[in-house]
């Protein structure tokens, strides 16, 4: 999997440190996406949505919960990746012991969780346990101090004027 090579760095170094905790059975499943790609696995979940719901419209706000609609895709920027070991992404990741690991530690490598639990009405996104996020270990320490979500975090960057 590609990442942009800063954040390439930091997740190497994310798992030596889980390696040294135990952890040995981690992989990066998903990293940088293309815009092809991301549409090809949006309209893949569209296409699953239609099935039962019938309605073009509604079934891209549902896929748009799950999957970033093409060209607004995080992955497309190199700065996430997938990181489970389970046959595919799945919430219980987060209960699992690994799940907690990273949840826990991830901000001292520069990554957050990118859509926790208790944000998804303020990310728009669901509860994504294995989606992870590069911000740079600064802000990353910051996020994880504040409670914030990414979203709540930069709105507070805004308003105190740091991107003036």
């Amino acid at each position: 999997q590609y990442m942009e090579s800063t954040a390439e760095k930091a997740l190497q170094a994310m798992f030596i440190e889980l390696r040294a905790q135990g952890y040995t059975d981690l992989s990066v499943t998903v990293g940088f996406r293309d815009y092809v790609t991301q549409r090809y696995f949006f309209n893949q979940q569209v296409t699953e949505y239609m099935k039962t719901m019938k309605d073009q419209a509604l079934a891209e706000e549902a896929a748009a919960q799950v999957i970033a609609r093409p060209g607004t895709s995080e992955y497309q920027t190199g700065l996430c990746a997938d990181l489970h070991n389970m046959d595919e992404a799945d919430i219980t990741f987060g209960g699992t012991a690994e799940g907690q690991w990273l949840a826990e530690n991830c901000w001292k490598f520069g990554f957050i969780v990118r859509y926790p639990i208790n944000k998804t009405t303020v990310t728009g996104t669901a509860y994504q346990p294995w989606h992870f996020r590069f911000v740079g270990r600064y802000h990353a320490a910051r996020i994880h101090e504040s409670g914030l979500c990414l979203e709540e975090y930069t709105a507070k960057l805004e308003e105190e004027g740091y991107f003036d």
